[in-house]
Protein backbone atom coordinates (compact mmCIF):
# COMPACT_ATOMS: atom_id res chain seq x y z
CA UNK A 1 0.00 0.00 0.00
CA UNK A 2 1.00 3.29 -0.43
CA UNK A 3 0.00 6.77 0.82
CA UNK A 4 -2.97 7.03 -2.19
CA UNK A 5 -3.99 4.33 -1.53
CA UNK A 6 -4.48 4.59 2.51
CA UNK A 7 -6.17 7.73 1.71
CA UNK A 8 -8.65 6.43 -0.92
CA UNK A 9 -9.21 3.02 1.81
CA UNK A 10 -10.15 5.56 4.39
CA UNK A 11 -12.06 8.08 1.87
CA UNK A 12 -13.90 4.88 0.43
CA UNK A 13 -14.91 3.84 4.38
CA UNK A 14 -15.94 7.31 5.15
CA UNK A 15 -18.27 7.41 1.90
CA UNK A 16 -20.03 4.00 2.69
CA UNK A 17 -20.32 5.72 6.60
CA UNK A 18 -22.46 8.85 5.71
CA UNK A 19 -24.07 7.09 3.11
CA UNK A 20 -25.63 4.95 6.29
CA UNK A 21 -25.80 7.89 8.53
CA UNK A 22 -28.18 9.37 5.62
CA UNK A 23 -30.72 6.60 5.86
CA UNK A 24 -30.67 7.62 10.40
CA UNK A 25 -34.01 10.48 10.33
CA UNK A 26 -32.30 12.98 12.68
CA UNK A 27 -35.35 12.49 15.30
CA UNK A 28 -33.34 9.18 15.99
CA UNK A 29 -30.07 10.41 16.47
CA UNK A 30 -30.11 10.32 20.13
CA UNK A 31 -32.22 6.55 20.10
CA UNK A 32 -30.06 4.16 22.61
CA UNK A 33 -28.79 1.02 21.59
CA UNK A 34 -26.94 1.23 18.60
CA UNK A 35 -23.90 -0.13 20.14
CA UNK A 36 -24.65 -0.86 23.32
CA UNK A 37 -26.26 1.96 24.89
CA UNK A 38 -24.61 4.00 22.78
CA UNK A 39 -27.22 6.18 19.58
CA UNK A 40 -25.72 7.46 16.34
CA UNK A 41 -24.43 10.50 18.37
CA UNK A 42 -22.42 9.01 20.84
CA UNK A 43 -21.53 6.71 17.97
CA UNK A 44 -20.49 9.64 15.85
CA UNK A 45 -18.77 11.03 18.85
CA UNK A 46 -16.74 8.22 19.83
CA UNK A 47 -15.68 8.04 16.41
CA UNK A 48 -14.76 11.81 15.96
CA UNK A 49 -12.37 11.18 19.05
CA UNK A 50 -10.02 8.58 17.77
CA UNK A 51 -9.90 10.36 14.50
CA UNK A 52 -8.67 13.18 16.63
CA UNK A 53 -6.27 10.70 18.03
CA UNK A 54 -4.90 9.37 14.46
CA UNK A 55 -4.45 12.86 13.90
CA UNK A 56 -2.47 13.37 16.78
CA UNK A 57 -0.04 10.87 15.93
CA UNK A 58 0.41 12.77 12.41
CA UNK A 59 0.90 15.83 14.59
CA UNK A 60 3.56 13.68 16.35
CA UNK A 61 5.12 12.16 13.63
CA UNK A 62 5.80 15.41 11.80
CA UNK A 63 7.27 16.72 14.52
CA UNK A 64 10.00 14.26 15.33
CA UNK A 65 8.04 13.75 18.68
CA UNK A 66 7.25 10.11 20.46
CA UNK A 67 4.23 9.03 19.56
CA UNK A 68 2.09 8.87 22.60
CA UNK A 69 -0.88 6.11 22.14
CA UNK A 70 -3.71 5.97 24.70
CA UNK A 71 -3.36 3.68 27.43
CA UNK A 72 -5.80 1.06 28.48
CA UNK A 73 -6.12 -1.24 31.67
CA UNK A 74 -8.84 -2.97 29.30
CA UNK A 75 -8.29 -5.50 25.77
CA UNK A 76 -11.25 -4.53 24.32
CA UNK A 77 -10.31 0.03 25.02
CA UNK A 78 -13.66 0.01 27.41
CA UNK A 79 -12.46 2.39 29.98
CA UNK A 80 -10.91 4.89 27.33
CA UNK A 81 -14.05 4.49 25.10
CA UNK A 82 -16.32 4.70 28.51
CA UNK A 83 -14.10 7.78 28.88
CA UNK A 84 -14.80 9.48 25.97
CA UNK A 85 -18.41 8.73 26.13
CA UNK A 86 -18.68 10.73 29.30
CA UNK A 87 -16.88 13.19 28.19
CA UNK A 88 -19.04 14.01 24.81
CA UNK A 89 -22.84 12.18 26.06
CA UNK A 90 -24.07 15.83 26.93
CA UNK A 91 -22.61 17.83 23.78
CA UNK A 92 -25.24 18.77 21.50
CA UNK A 93 -25.33 16.90 17.95
CA UNK A 94 -24.00 19.74 16.16
CA UNK A 95 -21.05 19.97 18.07
CA UNK A 96 -20.27 16.36 17.46
CA UNK A 97 -20.84 16.60 13.79
CA UNK A 98 -18.88 19.47 13.15
CA UNK A 99 -15.99 17.36 15.58
CA UNK A 100 -16.75 14.39 13.13
CA UNK A 101 -16.48 16.44 9.85
CA UNK A 102 -13.20 18.19 10.91
CA UNK A 103 -11.56 15.62 12.62
CA UNK A 104 -11.80 13.85 8.66
CA UNK A 105 -10.83 16.74 7.32
CA UNK A 106 -7.98 17.21 9.11
CA UNK A 107 -6.39 13.75 8.62
CA UNK A 108 -7.03 13.91 5.22
CA UNK A 109 -5.41 17.30 4.88
CA UNK A 110 -2.25 16.45 7.03
CA UNK A 111 -1.82 13.07 4.77
CA UNK A 112 -2.01 14.78 1.56
CA UNK A 113 0.32 17.36 2.89
CA UNK A 114 2.81 14.31 4.24
CA UNK A 115 6.14 13.64 2.25
CA UNK A 116 7.96 11.08 3.91
CA UNK A 117 6.10 8.40 2.27
CA UNK A 118 8.55 5.32 3.94
CA UNK A 119 7.79 6.74 7.52
CA UNK A 120 4.07 5.81 7.01
CA UNK A 121 4.69 2.61 5.91
CA UNK A 122 7.84 1.26 8.18
CA UNK A 123 6.94 -0.91 11.00
CA UNK A 124 10.24 -0.64 12.51
CA UNK A 125 10.09 3.68 12.29
CA UNK A 126 8.18 4.02 15.74
CA UNK A 127 9.04 1.84 18.57
CA UNK A 128 5.87 3.01 20.55
CA UNK A 129 3.96 0.94 17.94
CA UNK A 130 5.58 -2.02 18.33
CA UNK A 131 6.12 -3.63 15.02
CA UNK A 132 3.20 -1.71 13.05
CA UNK A 133 3.24 0.78 10.81
CA UNK A 134 2.22 4.37 11.47
CA UNK A 135 -0.35 3.98 8.87
CA UNK A 136 -1.73 0.70 10.16
CA UNK A 137 -2.48 2.43 12.99
CA UNK A 138 -4.19 5.04 11.12
CA UNK A 139 -6.59 2.86 9.01
CA UNK A 140 -7.41 1.10 12.68
CA UNK A 141 -8.33 4.54 14.09
CA UNK A 142 -10.07 5.93 11.39
CA UNK A 143 -11.42 3.91 8.35
CA UNK A 144 -11.20 0.37 10.41
CA UNK A 145 -13.24 1.87 13.31
CA UNK A 146 -15.54 3.08 10.39
CA UNK A 147 -16.30 0.04 9.16
CA UNK A 148 -17.05 -1.58 12.45
CA UNK A 149 -19.00 1.41 13.45
CA UNK A 150 -21.07 1.38 10.23
CA UNK A 151 -21.74 -2.28 10.67
CA UNK A 152 -23.60 -1.94 13.86
CA UNK A 153 -25.37 0.80 12.83
CA UNK A 154 -26.66 -0.78 9.80
CA UNK A 155 -27.57 -3.46 11.75
CA UNK A 156 -29.75 -0.99 14.06
CA UNK A 157 -31.21 0.68 11.37
CA UNK A 158 -32.17 -2.95 9.92
CA UNK A 159 -33.44 -3.99 12.87
CA UNK A 160 -35.66 -0.65 13.62
CA UNK A 161 -37.04 -1.13 10.12
CA UNK A 162 -37.79 -5.04 10.94
CA UNK A 163 -39.67 -4.11 13.99
CA UNK A 164 -41.58 -1.16 12.36
CA UNK A 165 -43.11 -3.51 10.01
CA UNK A 166 -44.25 -5.75 12.04
CA UNK A 167 -46.45 -3.50 14.19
Amino acid sequence: MNKAELIARIESERRALEEVLARVPPEEMHTAGVVGHWSVKDTLAHIAMWYSRAVTLLFQAERGQALQLPRSNAPDWADINAQDYASQKDRPIERIQADFRGAHQQLIKRLNAWTDEAMLFDSRRYPPLKGRALADYLWDYTGGHSAEHRAQIEAWLAARSSAAHRS
